[in-house]
């Protein structure tokens, strides 16, 4: 992710900064510049300007609950671009509840900022767009809810966001990197691969790499979690879940070209990048072709991870993709680079 500054004095603040620590300057996240910015006081005191005469601003109505985000004001809802794709929230009476639901919702506002820094449409869910997209964000302690997607909608288990379950059932699953990020990167790759694949004219280059996504869905997941511990072919997938079905495959694969490009984008913004490769900047990373990203972001990754070694934690982000698994990432790579269409994205709703 792009580094962001407070306008009045040129400090690095966090992308969920409500106030410059420096200067104390109210901050909001504008959701149609897609950066964070000084906010100004109004007349009124529940809207707000800024220094190059946008639009007023309202803030988001979870402003109380972490979200930065802004909305113009007098607009026909009173949450952001990013909370108004959640249906509902948890009862306020719960901590737990709520806390889980602070921290999926700070994860899901990373993951749509970069749909939209990649210009991938974002349809709301509506009667107009039965398909659209909506989460469900499900806290059920005990009873294990499941996290999946479905017609759109995106379910993610809370309990994920508690560090000690989510480790515990990546041990017991035997996965190297269990994030809540990476299930929200994973099930919206489900609701993309309609847009980007099986409504586009790519279909059999896709089940050339992927294989033949009308292959039975339950009984290749069973087939999946029967096997115990089946060898991972990491030169044709990345990670051993992607093995499981075709769908699967696609949706760990485009997780992990979100993982790789917002990592490749932090190390630019970050001047983390080798003097040579300096073809590469965060505005122009689906212009490139994937390996010219690999090659920025390779060398950025093994040292992350060797620095994690260093103070005794694990490696940041442990795959590294090679053979047909670049052949994948790069087929995502293309078929997001085809979609872009920012000339009509960011249409207030």
């Amino acid at each position: 992710m792009r580094l962001f500054k407070c306008d009045r004095g040129g400090r690095i603040v966090p992308f969920s900064a409500h106030r410059c620590q420096a200067c104390d300057a109210l901050l909001g996240y504008v959701t149609e510049r897609r950066t964070i910015r000084v906010l100004l006081p109004t007349a009124d005191p529940a809207v707000f300007a800024t220094d190059d005469r946008d639009p007023p601003l309202w803030r988001c109505l979870n402003s109380a609950w972490g979200c930065n985000w802004m909305l113009p004001a007098g607009s026909d809802t009173s949450w952001c671009r990013s909370c108004r794709l959640t249906r509902g929230r948890p009862d306020e009476a719960d901590p737990d509840a709520v806390d889980a639901w602070m921290t999926a919702e700070a994860a899901k506002r990373r993951l749509v900022h970069q749909l939209d820094e990649l210009a991938l449409p974002i349809e709301f869910r509506s009667t107009t767009s039965p398909d659209g997209l909506t989460f469900d964000l499900v806290y059920v302690p005990g009873e294990g809810a499941i996290t999946g997607h479905l017609d759109g909608v995106v379910t993610l288990d809370l309990a994920e966001a508690d560090d000690r379950h989510r480790d515990g059932l990546r041990r017991r699953l035997r996965e190297p990197f269990r994030t809540v990020i990476g299930h929200l990167r994973h099930e919206i790759g489900h609701h993309y691969w309609g847009r980007l694949v099986g409504r586009a004219d790519d279909l059999d280059r896709f089940r050339r790499l992927f294989g033949d996504e009308r292959e039975h869905y339950r009984e290749a997941i069973e087939r999946h979690y029967s096997a115990g511990d089946a060898a991972w072919d990491r030169t044709r997938y990345v990670t051993a879940y992607a093995a499981s079905h075709p769908l699967e495959d696609w949706a760990e694969t485009f997780a992990h070209y979100l993982h790789i490009l917002d990592a490749t984008d932090t190390a630019i913004a970050h001047e983390l990048i080798p003097p040579d490769s300096n073809q590469a900047t965060a505005t122009t990373l689906t212009s490139l072709a994937l390996d010219d990203i690999l090659a920025v972001w390779r060398p950025v990754n093994t040292a992350v991870n060797a620095i994690a070694e260093t103070v005794g934690a694990p490696a940041v982000y442990p795959f590294e993709p090679v053979g047909a698994v670049v052949d994948k990432l790069t087929f995502v790579h293309r078929r997001v680079a085809a979609l872009t269409e920012r000339h009509r994205f960011h249409a207030i709703h």
